[in-house]
């Protein structure tokens, strides 16, 4: 069952194969069909992450079957015009409510990361709002359309409750139904939401695909959101490069960026994808974030380190590279955290 569990785990990660869902895109980072990270970076195949795995002296560490976490059941309806709250759902899922605007980050409330109900990455806490209990929300935006991304059934239901406004790369609204609000977006282009209210969408390092046959068919990347005079990056999944020091060159400093420490062992496989808690501290400081929030950790098992690895190695890091505690944190799940002065704190229930 466990050479089982690793070779559908790798399909979900490694997807490829061929193309059979090509679209015809006027892009500068598609060729032949496929879209291309700016840099040229080494992917793995799925037999080789497969192989991998089965042969691996380490192998997967144990997680916990089940976490007792915090559920905020009762969520505050919409912030000020001034205000800005974060709630730490599971994974990349954060429900941002900034100056009124109730915005959504790769909902992911399904009880596994996967095409089937019975088997896959399966979750190990309850996510800290229920899908039901969110407040009414306005905007969803979609990193990419890896299964621990982008779950169709959440969208589903947000969209039949809520009908938000959806954003997501090129060629990703092609999996979502039933929204006439969907907008997709190249790396580097943006859109107007509302007045004091503007989305860009920006390159990472990364690749997308939910089969054998559709990898890099849609665009993956990170999400600046300008709202007000504040700016909040939203890193989605990445291996680390220079994107994050030419996000800082054309934005300046960033108020609060949320990035991904997690799902990073073994690195021969995914240092080019995904950063390790190391990485993400770089990139915090070349962002020049006031706080960044650490994600994509704890909640499915994706890799092989240790459940609590990431966050270890992430309070090491900080220290190493002389970042204050409160500059770069891992939030409690299902808790609201105020942005004031410049850090978040967490709002007692």
């Amino acid at each position: 069952m466990k050479q089982i569990s690793i070779i559908f785990l790798s399909f979900l990660i490694i997807a490829c194969g061929s193309n059979s869902m090509n679209a015809p895109y006027q892009s500068k980072n598609m060729k032949n069909g496929i879209f291309e990270n700016v840099h040229t970076v080494k992917m793995h195949s799925f037999w080789e992450v497969v192989w991998g795995n089965l042969t691996s002296e380490t192998g997967r560490a144990e997680w916990p079957e089940e976490l007792k976490v915090a559920e905020d059941k009762s969520p505050l309806s919409r912030t000020s015009e001034n205000e800005t709250r974060i709630t730490f759902i599971n994974h990349a899922t954060f429900l941002i409510q900034s100056a009124g605007f109730n915005i959504l980050t790769d909902p992911v409330f399904s009880a596994r990361t996967s095409p089937l109900s019975f088997i896959g990455p399966k979750r190990i806490h309850t996510p800290g709002i229920a899908l039901d209990d969110l407040p009414p929300i306005d905007m969803v935006i979609i990193s990419h359309d890896h299964y621990d991304h982008l779950d169709l059934n959440s969208i589903k239901k947000l969209i039949h409750r809520d009908d938000p406004k959806i954003y997501a790369g090129l060629g990703v609204g092609k999996r979502l139904k039933g929204s006439t609000k969907i907008t997709e977006l190249d790396w580097w282009h943006s859109s107007q939401v509302e007045e004091n209210f503007k989305i860009w969408f920006l390159d990472v390092q990364h690749f997308s695909g939910r089969s054998l046959f559709d990898r890099n068919t849609t665009l993956w990347g990170s999400y600046m959101l300008e709202i007000n005079d504040q700016k909040i990056y939203f890193g989605g999944d990445s291996g680390y490069s220079d994107h994050y020091q030419r996000t800082f060159e054309h934005f300046g400093p960033i108020d609060i960026a949320f990035l991904p420490i997690g799902a990073y062992a073994p690195r021969k496989f995914f240092k080019s994808v995904h950063m390790n808690p190391e990485e993400a501290v770089q990139a915090h400081t070349e962002l020049q974030a006031e706080v960044s929030v650490a994600m994509h950790y704890g909640t499915f098992q994706l890799s092989a380190e240790p459940f609590n690895e990431p966050v270890k190695r992430l309070e090491k890091a900080k220290a190493d590279a002389g970042i204050k505690s409160s500059g770069f944190i891992a939030l409690e799940i299902g808790i609201p955290y105020q942005f004031s002065d410049n850090s978040l704190s967490m709002i007692k229930q």
